[in-house]
């Protein structure tokens, strides 16, 4: 990849700052300042910021992704090699975020569908948005990312009892015990970029996040999954999220209709004979057989030439 010009800006900063303390201090305020990084999601309705925990896990593995020494020094932190890649795991696989005192791994019996305990909560509309639910998991998508939630089993809800497989185009959560318990297993319909992929456990609950590789609305999770009709889907995107020529091209209009209303309003105030079609207006405005009467008097809803 090309960083140049991303490391003259922050070298730029890091000039500045003089410290590495002042450069991480400069970014992290830029963060609170500019971003929903430090906003922790209240319930599964908050469609801005990060799951409880979930913002700890993307400052560690981003470490992990550039530490020579650690774990992960086998994976190239700036190449592609893992999104073509057919093993490499997530980049926090051993973080995780949990509400439940740990259990000890127990062996039981392989059993078809083992029935979550009552006191998982039910999946919310928020929960899979753009996506589709089913019984024990449900996946939510906008145009970049993806996230996908599972229901544990109320036996196997510990990092340490789990094994989660993330590659390009599956993904496999299962336990570690013998003979092995299958929660979910599927071939993805498209690929995800598993190196920065994360993930959670929180109140009985697995939750993945990972980028797609191509910006596109997915029909469906898993290739065996009926398809969503992506016609229906809520395809709102911020602008800041937009192309900077996008972004340009918004900004120039919006500029343009302020002059037009202010333009518009200054003829207005100033011409008489719009001063006395309004004054007429407002005279018929509430008169017997008038479709405004007792409404509150707003001339905009009228056309007037």
């Amino acid at each position: 990849m090309d960083f140049q010009r991303s490391d003259a800006i922050l070298m730029e900063i890091l000039q500045e700052r003089k410290t590495i303390t002042g450069f991480l201090d400069a970014i992290f305020g830029f963060l609170r300042r500019n971003t929903d990084f430090y906003h922790t999601k209240k319930d599964a309705s908050d469609q801005i910021g990060f799951p409880k925990g979930m913002r700890d896990q993307i400052l560690y593995g981003a470490m992990q992704r550039y530490d020579p020494d650690c774990w992960l020094q086998t994976m190239s932190a700036e190449s592609d090699i893992g999104d073509s890649g057919e093993t490499a795991p997530p980049a926090v696989e051993e973080i995780c975020v949990e509400t439940t005192e740990e259990t000890p791994p127990k062996t039981h019996p392989t059993q078809p569908s083992e029935k979550v305990d009552d006191l998982s909560r039910p999946f919310e509309a928020g929960d899979f948005k753009n996506g589709a639910v089913f019984e024990h998991h449900c996946w939510s998508q906008t145009l970049k990312d993806l996230e996908v939630q599972v229901q544990l089993p109320p036996t196997l809800r510990t990092a340490k009892q789990l094994s989660i497989d993330i590659k390009a185009q599956r993904i496999k959560v299962s336990s570690k015990s013998t003979p092995e318990q299958v929660i979910l297993e599927g071939t993805l319909s498209q690929r995800i970029r598993q190196n920065e992929a994360m993930w959670s456990i929180e109140d009985g609950r697995l939750l993945i996040c990972c980028d797609k590789v191509k910006e596109r609305w997915w029909e469906r999770l898993f290739e065996h999954d009926d398809e969503i009709d992506i016609k229906k889907l809520d395809c709102e995107r911020y602008i800041d999220e937009l192309p900077q020529e996008s972004q340009a091209a918004i900004e120039k209009l919006r500029v343009q209709q302020m002059e037009a209303d202010s333009q518009q309003n200054s003829m207005r105030t100033t011409d008489p004979e719009h001063a006395k079609t309004l004054e007429r207006l407002r005279t018929a405005w509430d008169v017997e057989g008038s479709p405004f009467k007792g409404q509150p008097f707003d001339p905009s809803v009228v056309r007037m030439s």
